[in-house]
């Protein structure tokens, strides 16, 4: 095999860039780590080029900048201010990277920066991560795309999360992109549920039907909508006896659902946060999960989550994000922005309780899906595109 054929199929030193911190988890941080630890258990030496990290979760991470938090796109981020060049070069020098993986939309301050440092020889994949939730986060992306043109033109290949994702890439940036999904571990949301054992799992469910959502408790995350369908449900008289909710998470509006919650007669358990390896017992003793965001979804990982945990149907917010993930299920997909929502959730909510062939048919079509999410196929992908990538940077 020459060594040009070697460098085409790897392995491949592989360096993660994402602005972001790496203290917390929230989508971004799972996708590069999953990704991360199969691209290594497959023998290739990952490395993470990241924005201002105190913890890191795994090794080879390089704490490139200095951050703030603001909110964009409905979610709180945090955004370099200052990331110095001497840093960067040293880590860019010593790593001796064949591949850069760039999460985008990307600040020009620090992975613009890396970007515009890479060697020659290193292939650029980037990989968009967003969906716009109004027309000025669509307008604010046009003129990041702007300012990035030019360290943009360096990158060899894109990638997308999603169709939602991939419209948000060339509405931005100019490019077109191929569709990778975001990955879900099975093997390991699997093994963290046996872990739990089944009387956690038994404790977790109570008495009665339980359902269950997990996530941020802000406007686009639909807590409040959940709640509401609730109330209704319980003004027509559509739940079974014993039904019970357990809503997890933080959020500002936390207390206002608390407060709204006490007025109403099914209880609803509000445990806050919960740590990543408790998730799956949580939403393995749901009978029913459902996650009624209203937009800004780029995917649903949480949704792919709750399925591999074992939860017995999903329900959806009908935003592209979500509709993508579950390949048009409209059966799982609830309008999320009429006033009539509640209704139509509560309505649907009850279904699942009353009518279980059209539970268990959803159930199955939802199994079906993790084989294509789970992260040893996605990463499968990944590669056909670092070897492009690497392909590209050898002919040039």
């Amino acid at each position: 095999m020459s060594r040009q054929t070697e460098a085409i199929k790897g392995p491949w030193r592989v360096g993660f860039v994402f602005d972001d911190t790496l203290d917390v988890l929230d989508g971004v941080q799972q996708h590069i780590l999953t990704l991360g630890r199969e691209l290594t258990a497959r023998g290739h030496r990952v490395e993470y080029l990241v924005g201002q990290t105190t913890d890191p979760p795994v090794s080879g991470v390089h704490s490139l900048a200095r951050n703030i938090m603001v909110s964009f796109n409905g979610n709180r981020m945090r955004v370099p201010i200052h990331a110095p060049a001497r840093g960067i070069r040293q880590v860019l020098d010593s790593g001796h990277f064949d591949i850069l993986h760039v999460q985008a939309p990307y600040s020009p301050l620090m992975a613009g920066r890396v970007i515009n440092r890479a060697h020659p020889g290193t292939g650029l994949v980037a990989t968009y991560h967003i969906a716009p939730t109004g027309p000025m986060q669509l307008f604010g992306g046009r003129v990041l795309g702007r300012i990035n043109h030019h360290s943009h033109r360096r990158i060899d290949r894109v990638i997308a999360v999603s169709t939602v994702a991939a419209d948000y890439a060339r509405t931005t940036a100019g490019v077109d992109s191929r569709v990778i999904p975001n990955p879900i571990d099975l093997q390991a949301i699997r093994a963290s549920r046996e872990r739990a054992g089944g009387a956690t799992i038994d404790r977790l469910h109570g008495r009665g039907p339980h359902m269950v959502f997990l996530g941020r408790f802000v406007e686009r995350k639909g807590a409040d909508l959940l709640i509401s369908a609730i109330e209704e449900g319980e003004r027509l008289g559509l739940f079974p006896e014993g039904f019970h909710v357990t809503m997890a998470g933080k959020g500002a509006l936390l207390a206002s659902c608390r407060q709204h919650a006490r007025d109403l007669s099914t209880p609803i358990d509000f445990p806050g946060f919960v740590k990543e390896e408790d998730k799956p017992a949580l939403l393995a003793s749901a009978d029913l999960a459902v996650f009624p965001s209203t937009g800004g979804e780029s995917f649903g990982i949480v949704l792919l989550e709750a399925i591999a945990s074992g939860a017995g149907v999903v329900l959806a917010g009908d935003n592209p994000g979500y509709r993508s993930t579950l390949l048009d299920d409209d059966q799982a997909l609830v309008v999320v922005n009429a006033p009539q929502t509640p209704t139509i959730l509560a309505r649907r909510i009850a279904r699942v309780f009353s009518d279980t062939d059209w539970a268990g048919a959803i159930h199955g079509r939802q199994v079906g899906l993790l084989d294509r999410y789970d992260v040893r196929t996605v990463a499968n992908q990944i590669e056909e595109v670092y070897g492009q990538a690497v392909e590209d940077r050898l002919i040039m």
